[in-house]
């Protein structure tokens, strides 16, 4: 049984979103003097040290599966996602990458539904298009205009819808750590042969900033799991828009950048429609799993 620690995962997730708006800062730190390939390159080397430790406590045994082609298709789908984060953490205020970034959660029902065909309701589909309502709120497109950063964050949602959609896939026969080791490895050649084409080599100014962008991303996502395992998701969902508060705090520091109040009112608008849908979406599957007695995930 999923074990209840809802101060730990209240935790966990504050500090995992503290720590992406860290990233975020230091990839906006270095927008155009750093190809944005070569910094998720650097991000996946360290992501993969920092699993070393893991991997040699558990033992090689845990490399064991039959699934390698969903591996590949989920790399696939969580370096393109994370190429696209990290162009339109450089181009744009940090803050409205992450106000549009909380789409995912509506790209991710979508998935559900048409690929792995479960089923949902109409008020499921009325919260997604009340979230799509809050995304154009925040791009606002014919009153400013629509940036390629803007179009990059919506496109890094919806590779991460499906980064999720196939880690549920994968879920069903592999452990997270199985999942989370494959799919660094996978990714770093292919992190590192495009980043050939684009390398700049780095001043001793910028390496601070790209290991400072590649170590709180890999922290952060570590934490998050780390919250989504601890308590249910309903208790440490909310606390993904803590992300925004440091976003805009470390935005203002750093860039003299705040979001306007249309990006609070549209952030606002889609993260309520994602925490509605993942809060009904908990609440049935604890309704079934009560009435079939089986545990909770």
């Amino acid at each position: 049984m999923k074990p209840n620690r809802p101060i730990a995962g209240i935790l966990w997730m504050t500090l995992a979103m503290l720590l992406s708006a860290a990233a975020g800062a230091c990839v906006r730190q270095l927008a155009g003097e750093v190809p944005t390939l070569e910094l998720v390159f650097f991000r996946n080397v360290v992501g993969l040290l920092l699993l070393v430790p893991w991997l040699m406590r558990q033992g090689l045994g845990v490399m064991r599966t039959s699934r390698l082609p969903l591996y590949c298709l989920r790399v696939f789908f969580a370096y393109t996602a994370m190429v696209m984060l990290f162009y339109a953490w450089g181009e744009m205020p940090i803050a409205d990458v992450f106000a549009l970034q909380f789409t995912i959660p509506l790209f991710t029902i979508m998935l559900a539904v048409f690929v792995l065909k479960q089923q949902t309701d109409r008020q499921a589909w009325a919260a997604c298009l009340i979230g799509f309502a809050g995304a154009l709120i925040v791009m606002r497109p014919g009153v400013i205009e629509l940036t390629l950063a803007a179009v990059a964050a919506i496109a890094s949602a919806m590779m991460s819808a499906g980064s999720n959609t196939t880690i549920k896939l994968l879920t069903r026969t592999e452990s997270v750590g199985t999942i989370t080791v494959y799919s660094n490895l996978l990714m770093l050649p292919l992190a590192l042969i495009p980043t050939f084409f684009v390398w700049v080599t780095p001043s001793m100014e910028q390496v601070p900033w790209i290991f400072g962008a590649a170590f709180f991303s890999a922290v952060g996502g570590i934490c998050f799991t780390s919250a989504v395992g601890a308590a249910d998701a309903r208790v440490v969902q909310p606390f993904q828009f803590t992300r925004m508060i440091f976003a805009a705090a470390i935005g203002y520091v750093m860039f003299v950048e705040l979001p306007d109040l249309w990006t609070w009112v549209g952030a606002t608008v889609i993260f309520a429609a994602s925490y509605y849908i993942v809060w009904r979406e908990t609440k049935k599957r604890n309704a079934t799993q009560a009435s079939t007695g089986s545990p909770a995930s």
